[in-house]
């Protein structure tokens, strides 16, 4: 599928419901300069396209307990790519970056317990195509500019 073509008004749209995706569209329309139509006709667009593909809840770091990691993964052989579908099936992992160096990929967890990632890491390590991984606890959260 081509990229989609975006212009200075789709990208305003998307930088606003970035800020805040529970605008309404008429918000959206004055804050862009646009009719409300429009803007209902554009967001539909970039859904269809696949450049939005969904709006999401982001909460206070401070709210949520539990605790997060990040797990650095060294992938080995073809199977790689089968691990790397298999880490979709765990919910406490939350981002999978492919990364060049070293490491392969650096995935981002979230558990209410620290036993909970324990368990996490150890079934991540069995996983065909993971040679290697290694945890980094998350000890206090700094900034987050999403």
């Amino acid at each position: 599928m081509p990229k989609p073509e975006l212009d200075d008004l789709d990208r305003r749209l998307i930088a606003e419901l970035c800020a805040d995706a529970r605008l309404t569209q008429v918000a959206l329309a004055a804050r862009v300069g646009l009719s409300r139509s429009a803007v209902q006709a554009r967001i539909k667009r970039l859904e269809r396209e696949g450049v939005i593909r969904g709006y999401t809840l982001r909460l206070d770091r401070e709210c949520p307990a539990g605790v997060r990691a990040y797990l650095l993964v060294q992938g080995s052989g073809p199977s790689h790519e089968r691990a790397v579908r298999a880490l979709e099936a765990f919910p406490e992992v939350r981002v999978a970056d492919s990364v060049s160096g070293d490491i392969d990929l650096v995935l981002q967890l979230e558990a209410d317990r620290v036993e909970d990632l324990n368990r996490l890491r150890d079934e991540v390590a069995k996983l065909p195509g993971i040679a290697a991984t290694r945890t980094l606890l998350v000890l206090a959260p700094r900034f987050d500019r999403r």
